[in-house]
């Protein structure tokens, strides 16, 4: 980086660290005139029988609500409130499951953070792929507050293969590729989740993914992406409307400094976001092989080659949805040739994905089919 370049990057961070400090201090302050309601939200987890992940955020509580036929300034003001985001910072916090009981406190943009293994284990459930533990806000550095909210933890069973799949442009129309970003940007402040979109068969996919060859399984997954935390609530409702798998989203932070997780700074050989939410997942069940999906648009193919060559036995099949940009489309091609990795495939839709997904035992096509066609 050019000393210009660095110089003004310290400065804008500079800048930004102090605003941030005197922001807080003043809602600190405002605080003692009176009391802003207070909310906590647990993201979906995931874990074993005798380990548990979990993060969540202590915020200002601010009420998004969105419907149909919302209007443009509905739009914009609801996205005003999620990147608006008033954090609590040093809040306690107590998180109980089954047996097992952990004591937290938030860093400066609000988060919590747990990955620890369970002194108690779960017991075992086929029937219960999803777990619940429940976070209590005990105080924050003011007052003592009594909130409590129930997390979800996914905690497989039995499965022939979990699902780590990408959001934006792999199953959310984003126009991630477009010129300066400005359709993707357009979208995300001006539409709401009611008005989003998904590429055409994704749902029948995923869930025949899910049911697997034999139809009665309910094969994990795994949402990974770089949009920030701040969306949470939008992807998780887009998920839910589209009617695709549950699973856990493991998203970013944003900003001049943004919050780097623990398992983000794990082994240096898998730094950033996404490659680390990746390895971590694998890491989580190393008994387990796994699908992975992305597209085209830009570091999937890259990422997932990485760890397909660190997972040799866990990767399985890797799917890249093929965007339609001519010169992303010939460099995938050449990554694909040169990887020496099996299994790997550029698709133009995903009913092409999904009978190569068949060749390879994975599901079956009747069932892709069936949700295709609205027939459960």
């Amino acid at each position: 980086m050019q000393p210009g370049k660095r110089l003004l990057l310290i400065l804008l961070r500079g800048v930004s660290l102090f605003l941030a400090h005197l922001k807080y201090y003043l809602k600190l302050f405002l605080s003692l005139f009176g009391q802003a309601p207070i909310t906590v939200l647990a993201y979906r987890g995931y874990g074993r029988r005798d380990h548990l992940f979990l993060q969540g955020r202590v915020l200002k509580n601010k009420v998004i609500t969105t419907s149909p036929t919302d209007s443009v300034w509905r739009n914009i003001v609801n996205n005003y409130k999620r990147f608006g985001s008033a954090e609590i910072r040093s809040a306690q916090l107590q998180v109980r499951i089954g047996g097992n009981t952990f004591d937290l406190v938030t860093d400066r943009e609000g988060y919590f953070y747990l990955d620890q293994p369970l002194p108690y284990p779960l017991k075992p459930s086929e029937k219960k792929k999803w777990r619940e533990a429940t976070v209590h806000l005990v105080r924050t550095r003011r007052r003592e507050i009594n909130v409590t909210r129930t997390a979800k933890i996914l905690v497989p069973g039995k499965a022939e293969f979990g699902v780590i799949s990408d959001i934006d442009d792999t199953i959310l129309i984003t126009e991630v590729t477009s010129l300066l970003k400005l359709k993707m940007l357009y979208l995300t402040f001006f539409k709401n989740v009611n008005n989003r979109q998904t590429f055409q068969a994704v749902e029948a996919f995923f869930r025949a993914l899910q049911r697997g060859k034999e139809g009665n399984r309910r094969n994990p997954f795994f949402y990974v992406s770089k949009s920030p935390w701040n969306l949470y609530d939008f992807l998780e409702d887009f998920i839910e409307l589209n009617d695709l798998p549950r699973g856990p989203l493991m998203l970013r932070d944003i900003g001049l400094f943004p919050q780097r997780f623990p398992f983000e700074m794990f082994d240096r050989q898998y730094r950033g976001h996404k490659i680390a939410a990746v390895a971590h997942i694998l890491r989580m069940y190393p008994d387990m092989p796994f699908i992975l999906i992305g597209d085209s648009g830009e570091k999937d193919t890259d990422i997932y080659l990485t760890i397909a060559r660190a997972f040799p036995q866990q990767v399985k099949a890797i799917y890249i949805h093929d965007l339609k940009n001519k010169r992303g489309r010939m460099r995938i091609l050449r990554l694909i040739a040169e990887s020496g990795v099996d299994n790997i495939k550029l698709v133009r839709s995903y009913r092409e994905a999904a009978e190569d997904a068949e060749k390879l035992g994975f599901l079956d096509m009747q069932i892709f089919e069936a949700f295709g066609s609205g027939q459960r």
